[in-house]
């Protein structure tokens, strides 16, 4: 390959890995040769490489020695585990956000709530992912509560896999933005009882199917 390594290009490579993961056109424990992605992406290897580095830290790909790179996936172990982290810390993280009187302090929600609906409009199933995710993030940081902030950020790598797979579980890629749409909605209500069981049926809705998935498909690997 002779085109001149940049930033840019790299910036491009980890896009396009990042949303073919995300998508699911990458599936779990799938691997990934270097030289290969390369010449799909008809790029040189080193900006394949810092590519899987900055993924890698993402949590969407490991990197084992001997073995190679491979696209990270969960065992039904770990699954449960993160959504029941999950299910204690959100509704926590949203009484306190109801409790919250910062004028304005829900306006970082609608932008997110925006881009997620251009994101359902033009079916970009990793753009959908990435602002569910945003959204989510955003209710640790309005709470104002660094503490569930950080359990927040130590799940975050695997809670990422667990996004992508709620995806297949909806009707339809505009109904994630309409879900979304009630949650927030709900939440501005500025009623506790009705923001935290919002909360609470909007994260564990999905949990017994997710489960079953992540079991089939640990069943298959055996």
């Amino acid at each position: 390959m002779t085109e001149a390594f940049s930033p840019a290009l790299g910036d491009t490579v980890t896009r396009r890995l990042r949303d073919a993961i995300l998508s699911g056109q990458l599936a779990d424990g799938e691997r990934l040769v270097e030289r290969d992605i390369a010449t799909t992406l008809d790029v040189s290897r080193g900006p394949v490489r810092d590519a899987l580095r900055q993924l890698a830290v993402e949590g969407l790909v490991v990197v084992e020695a001997r073995r190679g790179t491979r696209v990270a996936s969960l065992t039904p172990e770990d699954g449960e585990e993160i959504m029941a982290i999950r299910a204690g810390i959100e509704p926590l993280a949203v009484r306190y956000l109801v409790r919250e009187t910062t004028v304005g302090r829900f306006e970082s929600l609608h932008e997110i709530l925006g881009e997620l609906e251009i994101a359902c409009r033009e079916g970009n199933w990793s753009q959908v992912i990435l602002q569910d995710f945003a959204l989510h993030r955003q209710l640790y940081v309005l709470c104002g509560r660094r503490r569930l902030l950080r359990l927040w950020e130590s799940i975050s790598e695997p809670l990422l896999h667990i996004f992508r797979m709620n995806l297949g579980l909806y009707d339809t890629i505009e109904q994630v933005h309409a879900n979304h749409a009630t949650l927030v909605a709900d939440i501005e209500s500025g009623d506790p009882l009705r923001a935290e069981a919002a909360i609470r049926e909007h994260i564990t809705h999905f949990q017994p199917q997710l489960l079953a998935l992540m079991l089939a498909r640990a069943g298959k690997e055996e």
